[in-house]
């Protein structure tokens, strides 16, 4: 019997300390700002972590809690950001990964509102896209550290190091009912290349020689009506930015400007998509390059050496890499302690989409074909081939372009997607943008400028209003999905790529197509257009997949096509 009171003494102590470990509303944390860097002043020099409510979503409890960031130590120093976020899980208690948002919202000094990102299919929370976002960005307890009032007294952020100041208990939580809810498809990315229009207004004739376009920035009376027709991706001079970031769009502009990118403030908006809105042509500059062109002798080089390339730019932080955004803020004197900064989310801007296996193997996060379709040119590239006239349909011409794009993309989990270009036939474009989206494309882009490569800005409206049109028709399941079963994949072997394309650079092949090489080569195109050919007449939904000896999944049959 006397072993009761002790027994309800430990209880009772036990709940206490786990009580102990779990911050009541109202508890407060004030932190000074510890730089990792020597003799460097860290770009922030203290934080408040605020706790508020619980609330219940789907019947599982969620924690709300606040972030604020100073430029000074004073509690009541001048802000640069505020964020508050409603988890599962106590993000100075609980893995970094396993952290579930429910809700997300920031407030910058000197604007209106907080803004609410949601993701536009799941009604939750959307957060910024870089790389270990709630690892760097998110406070978190760091090892060994002790607990006062539930109150880590050293945690983590952007880099440097948190040291406790004081706790409490008794912070105020005030609502934010004034936040406007952004509601962002990061699913479907409608967008054009540069951040101008034509004057014209209509399509210049670039025979007997070329013009170019009158080409003049969006304005303000500019984006209302792009917001319309249903684009949701721009690239912004810092001017224009104010016309886009609290709208439910994404964005991108360079971290310079007037004014510059706050740091860190504007890498907590969701919608602010980074510096980098794609790698240029990885596979036609390499072609294009004489330290390659000349040298370059089998198709296992190009094979090897597309990804390298890739892989060099994209972990850099030059000119297309994944840092770049990174490079400039410590060029504006930001100190990142030890943080990286990336932007790995984006895509290759690519005209030789037969390559698209080899860039995803090299880093990139998609590929977006430079889409200038024509039938009459491609009946004959089809026909060189196979000796036999054929006139195909628009649907077969973009099948063969997308079964690459997919095919090449999804093995990685990564995107892919279509960019209409002036050379485009106006009379397949509408095909093109609405087919795209029904095979599961991320990226629908449009190219502005370059005389004949641009594609007027009536016909982008006029383009994207039919894509919204057909969205709301047909919705489609989630990109982020495992991929529906298709009906075949038309295997292609490792270090080969098909292409219509005269393949001059691939020297180990002779101009005349005599030497085995060639014949080999020939042997392959057969045996890849014969396939897609007995696809299309059956009506199979399919793939051009790349055999890297791996099990190769999700289709109901496999084609294994062989010099």
């Amino acid at each position: 019997m006397k072993s009761y009171p002790l027994l309800a003494c430990l209880l009772w102590t036990i709940a206490a300390c786990c009580a102990a470990d779990e911050p009541v509303r109202g508890a407060h944390g004030h932190y000074a700002v510890l730089t990792a860097t020597p003799h460097e002043r860290a770009p922030f020099a203290s934080v408040d972590v605020r706790f508020g409510p619980r609330e219940k979503i789907d019947g599982v409890e969620h924690l709300w809690w606040q972030l604020d960031i100073r430029s000074d130590e004073a509690h009541d120093g001048p802000l640069m950001v505020q964020v508050r976020a409603l988890t599962r899980g106590n993000p100075l208690a609980d893995d970094w990964k396993s952290l579930k948002f429910a809700r997300y919202i920031v407030r910058i000094p000197g604007e209106s509102r907080p803004l609410e990102y949601r993701d536009v299919h799941t009604g939750k929370a959307l957060l910024p896209g870089w790389r270990d976002f709630r690892w760097f960005f998110i406070p978190h307890r760091t090892r060994g550290s002790a607990l006062q009032r539930g109150i880590p007294e050293t945690c983590a952020l952007l880099g440097h190091i948190l040291t406790l100041r004081y706790s409490g208990d008794k912070s105020a939580w005030e609502a934010w009912d004034d936040a406007k809810v952004l509601r962002l498809d990061r699913e479907l990315l409608i967008g054009t290349g540069r951040n101008f229009k034509d004057a014209e207004g209509h399509r210049l004739p670039q025979q007997p020689e070329k013009k170019n376009y009158t080409y003049v920035p969006f304005t303000a009376e500019d984006y209302p009506i792009m917001l319309r027709a249903g684009f949701n991706f721009f690239r912004v001079k810092s001017g224009q930015e104010k016309f886009v970031r609290g709208e439910s769009v994404f964005y991108q502009r360079s971290v310079s400007g007037d004014p510059p990118l706050a740091y860190p403030a504007d890498l907590y908006r969701s919608n602010f998509l980074g510096t980098t809105m794609f790698m240029d042509e990885p596979t036609i500059i390499m072609v294009g390059d004489e330290l390659i062109h000349n040298s370059l002798r089998y198709f296992s080089d190009a094979a090897a050496l597309i990804p390298a390339r890739v892989r060099a730019r994209y972990e850099g932080s030059g000119s297309y890499g994944s840092y770049q955004m990174e490079k400039a803020f410590r060029e504006a004197g930001v100190n990142f302690g030890d943080m990286r900064l990336q932007q790995h989310d984006y895509p290759a801007w690519e005209t030789i989409f037969e390559t698209t296996h080899y860039q995803m193997e090299g880093g990139l996060n998609g590929l977006v074909h430079e889409g200038r379709y024509q039938l009459e040119p491609f009946d004959k590239e089809v026909a060189r081939w196979t000796g036999r006239d054929r006139q195909h349909t628009a649907e077969e011409l973009l099948r063969y372009h997308f079964a690459y794009l997919r095919g090449g993309t999804r093995p990685f989990g990564k995107f892919w997607g279509t960019s209409i270009y002036g050379q485009c036939d106006p009379a397949i474009s509408r095909k093109a943008v609405t087919m795209a989206y029904d095979m599961g494309a991320r990226y629908v882009w449009f190219w502005t400028s370059d005389h004949g490569h641009h594609v007027p800005w009536p016909e982008q409206l006029d383009l994207v209003r039919h894509l919204r049109q057909h969205t709301r028709s047909h919705p489609r399941r989630s990109i982020y999905e495992d991929p529906p079963v298709l009906d075949k994949a038309i295997v292609i072997p490792y270090g080969t790529f098909p292409s219509l394309r005269n393949l001059w650079w691939v020297r180990v092949m002779d101009v005349e197509g005599k030497n085995e090489a060639s014949l080999e080569y020939r042997r392959l195109m057969d045996g890849v257009l014969a396939a897609y050919h007995e696809a299309i007449d059956r009506g199979e939904d399919f793939d051009f997949v790349i055999d890297t000896g791996k099990p190769i999944t999700g289709y109901r049959k496999l084609v294994r096509v062989k010099p």
